[in-house]
Parts: C-alpha cells; structure tokens; sequence
C-alpha cells in the first residue's frame, strides 16, 4: 500500500486486504473503521471479499460488465433482497417466470427463490405464481452478489 497524501479527505482501496491473513486483515479493517468514524472521511473500498464489505460500508454499488446494477445505501439494498421457500399446490418441473426472482432452486413442491423487492411484492408474486410463502430469510452481501450476477440462472 502506498500513501500519496497524510489524511487526505477521500482514501481510494483497491483490495486492501488481499493476501493478508486474518489477523492483518482485521486490523486493516479496524484502521478502515477507525477512519471513516473518528475522522469523518470518506473511504472508497473495492473488494471480492463481500463479508468484509458488509463491515465497513454503508453505501455499496454493484458493477456487472461495466453496469451498475444498484448503488444504494447497504440497509436499503439488504431490505430490497430474500430468501424466500415457495410451496405450490402442485408439482413444478421448472419453476415460473417472476419479475421478482433473481434465482430458483429447487424441485417439486417446493422451490427457494431469491428474491427482489420488499415483502409485500415478493409475497404478490406468491400468490399470483400460485404459491405460499413458507419461510423467509435475511440475504447477506455475498448472497446479493452471487444472485445478482447470475440472474435468471436456474440450478
């Protein structure tokens, strides 16, 4: 890492703690912390590794093949995606279109779709695909990642 100016106003990260191990790495992130709290800075972080992400930032923008596809506040982003269990009356080869879902697995009865959109949306989806919400869960950066950049890829 190479400093150019002493407490600038904006720090730029590009991986900063790619390579380290995990207790350089929390030290890194704790000084990143540190900054943006105590100091009042704005920090630009770019990583790979979204656990960390999820950390230190309070605003994140996905970029997929030169697109942004969402810059938001990380709270807002988190509430807008979930896991949901759908169960449908009867059995489904392949899961239906939703304008709401990201990504399907499953079989059967019962297919976990990862969603966008509040809950309310997710659950009209539901309903007009034919299906009940059986259970609902949190999504985490990595999760929002991983549905994002494969979008209407069935496993």
């Amino acid at each position: 890492m190479t400093a150019l100016a002493y407490r600038p106003d904006l720090l730029l990260l590009d991986e900063p703690s790619g390579g380290l191990d995990p207790v350089a790495r929390r030290d890194i992130l704790t000084a990143i912390i540190r900054t943006i709290a105590d100091e009042g800075r704005t920090v630009i972080f770019s990583s790979h590794l979204l656990s960390e992400v999820e950390r230190v930032a309070d605003y994140v923008t996905m970029i997929k093949g030169g697109r942004i596809l969402f810059s938001s506040p990380l709270d807002d982003v988190k509430a807008r995606h979930r896991n949901v269990t759908m169960r449908f009356e009867t059995p489904l080869d392949t899961p239906p279109a939703s304008p709401v879902v990201l990504h399907w697995e499953g079989s059967g009865k019962e297919w976990t779709a990862f969603c966008t959109g509040s809950l309310a949306e997710v659950d009209a989806a539901a309903r007009s695909m034919g299906a009940v919400i059986v259970m609902e869960a949190a999504a985490s950066l990595d999760d929002i990642f991983v549905a994002q950049a494969t979008a209407g890829k069935s496993r």
